[in-house]
């Protein structure tokens, strides 16, 4: 029924580390607990579960137009847009959370907001980050994505209608030029209230 189809309204990128990243392998046993012959021994089965550690840069984009096409209602498509941003930067893969215990958050979240077209800047990282004795790979991580950032723009005559910072700690502070420095909570409220004045929606 092609009348009910919807065009999604975000888009989502695989998220990428930074820098070169080597693949570990944690071996594993798993061992019946209860046994119909005692004599048994040994595990029930043996294997791998390969893992590694790396710094992500993660990319999304929501066009808000889209959405409020498809939802038909500002407060809506608001309250839509501030989950999204929330369950994106908040959100944890839930797969092997038990070995891994990967409950990390985000040391930066830039959101740019723009009328004319979406920008990944994956290619500030095109250059693998490598880290020295001096810093480390968020920081020059971060440093690498104020400059590209402020190239790209600069380059094609981009500039955001707004921005928003959320960082943590000195090493991510180069990014807070880039935008209103807030904590998430002021960061997804500012998003909301744009999103609303944009669709003639009392903030």
């Amino acid at each position: 029924m092609a009348d009910i189809n919807v065009d999604a309204a975000c888009q989502v990128a695989h998220a990428i580390s930074v820098h070169a990243v080597d693949n570990e392998f944690d071996y594993f046993t798993a061992v019946d607990d209860r046994k119909a012959d005692a004599s048994e021994t040994g595990a029930g089965m043996i294997g791998t579960v390969e893992f590694n550690s790396s710094t992500l840069y993660r990319y999304a984009t929501l066009d808000v137009d889209a959405l409020h096409r498809t939802l038909g209602d500002g407060d809506a498509t608001r309250a839509a847009v501030e989950a999204f941003l929330t369950a994106f930067v908040r959100s944890m893969p839930t797969g092997k959370q038990n070995t891994f215990a990967h409950r990390t958050l985000p040391d930066a979240v830039l959101v740019r907001m723009r009328d004319s077209q979406p920008i990944n800047l994956v290619g500030a990282f095109e250059t693998p980050v490598r880290e020295t004795h001096t810093a480390g790979r968020v920081e020059l991580a971060a440093a690498a994505l104020a400059k590209h950032t402020v190239a790209v723009e600069n380059a094609f005559g981009e500039r955001p209608t707004a921005s928003w910072v959320t960082q943590v700690g000195e090493k991510t502070a180069v990014l807070a030029g880039l935008g209103k420095a807030v904590s998430l909570g002021e960061l997804v409220n500012g998003v909301g209230e744009h999103v609303a004045l944009a669709l003639g929606q009392p903030a």
